[in-house]
């Protein structure tokens, strides 16, 4: 037989909880998986939102024209980044200036 107990119910009370090693060791890596996987997660979301766009997919993702986002570069609006002589937006600032994640 097996019970569902609420250990919050026993704060204060003077239990005592038998636990086989076993069964930490368990617990203990489904916790590490579980860190492990929310942790990965959060690696590629970051890597997904620091990718670096082209300047036709920036303006795709914009709707906005080449000269545009010359102009919001210009204004400190939509910084580029250059890579061998090549213009390159940050996907986090797209975002960021569209207001929502794409």
């Amino acid at each position: 037989m097996s019970y569902n107990l609420n250990l919050s119910d026993f704060i204060g009370s003077n239990v005592s909880i038998q636990v086989k090693i076993e069964d930490l060791k368990e617990f203990a890596n489904m916790l590490m998986l579980g860190a492990k996987s929310i942790a990965r997660e959060e690696a590629e979301a970051a890597a997904r939102a620091d990718q670096l766009l082209t300047i036709d997919e920036a303006t795709k993702l914009l709707s906005v024209s080449k000269m545009t986002l010359h102009r919001w570069d210009h204004n400190g609006i939509l910084k580029k980044v250059e890579i061998g002589g090549k213009r390159r937006y940050r996907k986090s600032d797209i975002e960021r200036l569209a207001g929502c994640k794409l």
